[in-house]
């Protein structure tokens, strides 16, 4: 039999009423759970963003598989927070106790470094596992602290500092999260998150919520939205077409003024509400269809919308629902909310819906937004009608301190460029090479950047013409491959959006890129938009040279489309000198598209400098060629090979260009 939780007998609980007449006193426990809920938070942004490049495994199998082993992973965090009730002896209730949340933070943290040393199919197992764990931990944890008198303001503030602090995190490791920077220090700071989100929950081990909060369900579209857009400063560079750390700053320091307005007394008066709740869709949409300082904008009202709709939702209470089912289904709710938003949004590019899949986002925004537009319910319905205790606002306003620290050592990270990678050779040489990253994922379930710069280092290229470039793209880790490859190669970059602002092609060059153009390529029959990059860069002898980055649309039967696209390509490209194009072509040797640009006098670097056998997918099995370095305009290559590194599904091609 189980036996009920007390408070600490030195604490009086927090929920009960002060004695007639007497003032309540602050709170004392404000800022541990506070702090509990972020820490979850971003632990559970960590985890849902980790889950994306390990999806991308099924992808091997089919459209479907990878749908359903996203469903099955989030759905099941409601048998997991079940299971932790049951354990922790909540047979008679489904709220949540403090002693729930520590045994449900504890194995998350568990999950999270198991998954930090496993590596292919294991990982595939953990990865998953602990996204699930992690919608449960974050769904426990908000409810306990929104289940208390005043508890709902509590929870929004905790949300709200762990998105800043995610997005912070991710600037101080170049917009990595730390399971795939790997290595010592992605080790300590999973580590670190690990205890310090232990600790906390120990802390609050005594905790217990009289209610719960209405609107568990807001969760799940609000996890989405910080995901995607309000804790992604590469998603906000990318949109906003500013440097990251200028994006990125923006957003972590949205996320702290939100915070401390939060704290203002009158800050959720009627009007407030209602303009927060139309404001966040609104800017929502501002946000995905627009680019440059609107979109920034944008994301900033975005993240100060959301924080008053969590207020709001969280707010009202109700009594405990009489057993464990109730609180499964709400916690599968969580995160059904979650994963319909993330499928529909990148399956859209496999499987198009016939809409924009930005107002996929748009509608998760506007349902968060209903959360937010009523206050109070029946007082038959209201389970905690005592006063909240006052909080300890200038304390809190203090807990974003950790995020501004962070931000600084992102900051000074950025100003440590690299070097150009030397190359002692002719000078009348010039090294190109061509990769087509698979968004920085690798077939054994790993997001390996370092790899893939060492790789491209040692090569010393002059230029790197890439495809399948992500910014904050989720199925490959958020991280903005763009920004850190150019820093960490210390090469010019430039970036074409494709399938959207977050996908695309990119240069990176030794010399500064010049007469930059991007080339929108007809969709045909789809599923994807396409589009080819092109800048002139110093060549041999330091004579200009053309340099386009292209990916064609990827269907066997796309032959009509392909072969429009090079025309369209072909109409666009200046007749201007020597010219390199390279790419992802999705076409093999003797196609009628390789036949089309020989027409067009594009002569194959692998087929002149005998390299004419090489197959460059998949990586781990290499079966076809569809990946091309092609020259005109005097380009003769003079060397050519495909380059053994499995961190993408492609393999990368490299060849010497000699002056006419």
């Amino acid at each position: 039999m189980s036996v009920p939780e007390a408070a600490p007998p030195s604490v009086p609980p927090a929920s009960a009423p002060s004695p007639a007449g007497s003032p309540l006193p602050p709170d004392a426990g404000t800022a541990t759970r506070v702090s509990l809920v972020a820490l979850v938070t971003v632990l559970a942004v960590d985890a849902v963003r980790a889950a994306g490049p390990v999806l991308d495994r099924a992808f091997a199998v089919s459209t479907v598989a990878v749908a359903g082993a996203a469903l099955v992973t989030f759905l099941g965090a409601g048998l997991l927070a079940a299971l932790a009730l049951v354990g922790t002896g909540r047979r008679g209730s489904g709220t949540a106790s403090g002693r729930t949340v520590l045994v449900a933070v504890t194995v998350l943290g568990a999950s999270r470094l198991v998954t930090q040393v496993v590596h292919d199919g294991s990982r595939f197992v953990a990865g998953l596992l602990t996204a699930s764990l992690a919608v449960a931990a974050l769904v426990l944890a908000t409810t306990l602290v929104a289940g208390r008198a005043g508890g709902g303001r509590q929870a929004a503030l905790g949300l709200t500092l762990g998105t800043g602090l995610s997005a912070a995190l991710q600037l101080a490791l170049g917009t990595w999260d730390p399971l795939w920077r790997g290595g010592v220090l992605g080790s300590v700071v999973a580590v670190a998150l690990v205890l310090v989100a232990v600790a906390l929950a120990w802390v609050a081990r005594g905790e217990q919520a009289t209610g719960r909060p209405r609107r568990t369900w807001v969760l799940g579209p609000a996890l989405a939205l910080v995901v995607m857009v309000l804790g992604n400063p590469a998603f906000a560079a990318a949109q906003s077409h500013l440097p990251l750390m200028a994006a990125g700053t923006a957003t972590v320091l949205a996320s702290a003024l939100t915070a401390w307005l939060l704290l203002v007394p009158r800050i959720m008066a009627r009007p407030v509400r209602w303009a927060a709740a139309v404001l966040l869709p609104v800017a929502t949409a501002v946000a995905f269809l627009s680019t440059g300082v609107a979109a920034l904008v944008a994301i900033l009202v975005a993240e100060a919308a959301a924080g008053v709709v969590l207020t709001v939702a969280l707010k009202t209470r109700r009594p405990a629902p009489p057993g464990i089912p109730r609180t499964a289904l709400a916690t599968g709710g969580v995160g059904l909310g979650l994963v319909v938003v993330l499928l529909l949004y990148l399956l859209d590019y496999d499987v198009p819906l016939g809409v924009d899949n930005a107002w996929v986002v748009v509608l998760a925004a506007a349902l968060l937004a209903t959360g937010g537009l009523r206050w109070r319910t029946p007082a038959s319905a209201d389970a905690a009608r005592e006063p909240a205790p006052p909080l300890r606002a200038n304390a809190l306003r203090f807990l974003v301190l950790p995020s501004v620290a962070l931000l600084l050592v992102g900051w000074v990270s950025a100003t440590l460029a690299a070097p150009a990678p030397a190359a002692d050779r002719d000078p009348d040489s010039f090294v190109v090479l061509d990769w087509n990253l698979h968004y920085g994922v690798a077939a054994h379930t790993a997001v390996d950047l370092e790899q893939i710069a060492r790789t491209i280092e040692a090569q010393g290229p002059d230029v790197v013409a890439l495809q399948e470039v992500s910014r904050g793209w989720v199925l490959g880790g958020g991280a903005d491959m763009l920004t850190w490859l150019g820093h960490r190669l210390g090469m010019h970059v430039a970036f074409a959006p494709a399938a959207d602002q977050q996908f695309g092609n990119a240069l990176l060059s030794r010399t500064e890129l010049t007469d930059v153009e991007v080339v929108a390529l007809p969709y045909g029959a789809g599923p994807q938009d396409r589009s080819a990059l092109t800048a002139r860069v110093a060549g041999p002898g330091g004579a200009p040279v053309r340099v386009t980055s292209v990916h064609l649309q990827h269907r066997d039967e796309n032959v009509g489309t392909r072969l429009d696209q090079l025309a369209a390509l072909e109409a666009a490209l200046p007749d201007d000198g020597p010219s390199v194009l390279a790419g992802d072509l999705n076409a093999e040797p003797g196609s009628a598209e390789v036949g089309a640009l020989a027409d067009a006098g594009w002569v194959s670097a692998m087929d002149t400098a005998g390299a004419e056998d090489v197959l460059t997918h998949p990586s781990n099995e290499p079966a076809v060629r569809i990946d091309w370095v092609l020259g005109r305009g005097g380009v003769r290559f003079a060397e050519a090979r495909v380059l053994a590194d499995d961190s993408s599904d492609h393999l990368a091609l490299v060849t010497e260009v000699r002056a006419g």
